[in-house]
C-alpha cells in the first residue's frame, strides 16, 4: 500500500534540504574568504609601498623607463625578498632554457666543460661517445683556448661557454690544446645534452650523474646494461657537485636500482607542505640492480642528489664515501607567469625512504674522505688515479687500487 506525504511535510523536507545546501556553501565560502582575509593587510601595505615608490619615480626619473626590464627585475626582487636560496624568478628566455633541460632537450656539442680557475682555461670534463665533439677528435681532458676565434679569459670564459649549446644545426669553432700541441676544429651543435656518464675500471663500474632530469633515468638504466655487459660487478655512482634536476627525476632514477617502497610509508620519498599534510609521493616499481655499490658525495651535493644518495644508504643498496652533503632537502616547483617567465618556489620538505629529512643537516657520509684544497678546486679534471675518493670507494669494493 502506498503512503501519500503530506504537501506540508514535502515543503518542510524542501526548506531542509535549501537550509542545508545553504549552510554548506556559506562554510566553504567563509573558508575561502577567511583565507583571503588573512593575508589582505600585508598584501594591502605591500602593493601601498610599490604603489608610491612607482608613483615617485615616475614623476621624478630624469631617464627613460624600461617596464619590461622593470617588471622583471621586480619579479626578481619579490623571489629573492623570501630570504630562500632556492627559490628565484627566470625571465621567458630563462624558463624556456629551464624547460628544455628539465626534459632533457637542451643540445650542445656533447661535452661537459670546466673552467679551471688555475690556469683560466675551459677544459674537457667528460665527453659522449659518438657526440659531435667526440667526432671532432676532442677528448677528456683538452685545454680549450678559443671559441669562435676569441681567446679564452676569466672575464669572458661564461659567455663563451654559452656559444658550445644551443642553435641546432649550427657550428662552432674550437682551438683545443693535448700534449702541446694545438688544433682548431669546427663542430656542429645539435648533439642531445647527456646527463649520465660512464665508464669501466677493472670490474668497478664508475657512473657520473650531472643532473636528474626527464631522460637521466633511462641514461642510468642504459649505463648499468652497458657496464654490465663489459664484465662489471660493482657500482661506484658519483654525484659530487650535483645538484640540478627536480625531486621527482630523482626518484625515477632510483626506481631502476631500487625495488618496491615497503617501509617507513611505502614510497621513495614524500613530499610534506607546511602543514605536515603530503603534497606529493614518490613510489618505485620490482625491478632493481643487484650489483654492490657505493655512491661518493660531497659538501655540493644537494637537492635531487641528496635524495638519490639518502634511499640508496636507506635500502641497505651503497654506503656515501666523501664529505657532508649541502642539505638542501626541499623540493621546488616553477609557476609560469603572464609575462612568460616563471617563479620557481619552494613548497615542501622532502622526507626519504626510512631517514629523517636531511634538510638544513645534510648526509654525513659513511665513510669519510677529505680531498686536499688544490684537487677540490679542479676536481671535474682529476684522472681516478688522483682521486682520492674514489680510490677509497675503488678499494672498499675490490681491495684492491683503482688502475686509472
Amino acid at each position: 500500500m502506498n503512503k501519500k506525504i503530506s504537501l506540508g511535510l514535502t515543503l518542510a523536507l524542501i526548506f531542509v534540504s535549501i537550509a542545508a545546501t545553504v549552510a554548506v556553501t556559506m562554510a566553504v565560502a567563509m573558508r575561502m574568504y577567511n583565507s583571503i582575509i588573512k593575508d589582505l593587510p600585508s598584501r594591502s601595505k605591500l602593493y601601498s609601498s610599490v604603489s608610491e615608490l612607482d608613483d615617485i619615480v615616475r614623476n621624478n626619473y630624469y631617464g627613460e623607463i624600461n617596464d619590461s626590464l622593470l617588471n622583471a627585475d621586480l619579479s626578481a626582487g619579490y623571489a629573492d625578498g623570501l630570504g630562500d636560496p632556492y627559490s628565484y624568478y627566470m625571465t621567458a628566455s630563462e624558463y624556456a632554457v629551464y624547460q628544455d633541460e628539465l626534459n632533457g632537450k637542451k643540445v650542445g656539442i656533447g661535452i661537459i666543460p670546466f673552467f679551471n680557475p688555475q690556469d683560466m682555461a675551459i677544459y674537457v670534463a667528460e665527453i659522449s661517445e659518438n657526440s659531435p665533439a667526440a667526432l671532432s677528435g676532442l677528448q677528456k681532458g683538452d685545454k680549450i683556448t678559443v671559441i669562435n676565434e676569441e681567446k679564452v679569459t676569466a672575464y669572458n670564459y661564461s659567455d663563451l661557454l654559452e656559444q658550445l649549446t644551443g642553435d641546432q644545426l649550427s657550428t662552432v669553432t674550437i682551438t683545443f690544446e693535448r700534449d702541446g700541441a694545438s688544433k682548431t676544429v669546427s663542430v656542429v651543435k645539435g648533439y642531445t645534452a647527456q646527463s649520465v656518464y660512464s665508464n669501466l675500471n677493472g670490474t668497478v663500474g664508475y657512473i657520473k650523474i650531472t643532473e636528474f632530469y626527464a631522460t637521466t633515468a633511462d641514461q642510468l638504466k642504459k649505463a648499468v646494461e652497458n657496464l654490465s655487459n663489459q664484465g662489471a660487478t660493482s657500482l661506484v655512482f658519483d654525484v659530487r657537485g650535483t645538484s640540478a634536476g627536480t625531486i621527482e627525476y630523482a626518484a625515477t632514477t632510483l626506481d631502476v636500482l631500487v625495488p618496491v617502497a615497503n617501509e617507513g610509508s611505502g614510497a621513495l620519498a614524500t613530499a610534506l607542505a607546511k602543514d605536515g599534510t603530503e603534497k606529493q609521493t614518490f613510489t618505485a616499481d620490482a625491478d632493481s640492480v643487484s650489483m654492490p655499490m657505493l655512491v661518493l658525495v660531497n659538501g655540493e651535493t644537494a637537492g635531487p642528489a641528496e635524495l638519490f644518495a639518502c634511499d640508496l644508504r636507506d635500502y641497505g643498496k651503497a654506503q656515501l664515501v666523501g664529505q657532508k652533503t649541502a642539505g638542501n632537502g626541499t623540493m621546488q616547483q616553477a609557476f609560469p607567469l603572464s609575462d612568460g617567465g616563471a617563479i620557481v618556489l619552494t613548497m615542501a620538505v622532502i622526507k626519504p625512504y626510512v631517514s629523517e629529512s636531511y634538510n638544513q643537516v645534510g648526509l654525513t657520509p659513511d665513510v669519510e674522505v677529505a680531498l686536499s684544497d688544490e684537487k677540490q678546486t679542479i676536481l671535474p679534471l682529476l684522472s681516478q688515479a688522483e682521486d682520492d675518493q674514489f680510490q677509497k670507494a675503488y678499494t672498499m669494493l675490490t681491495g684492491e687500487t683503482g688502475e686509472e
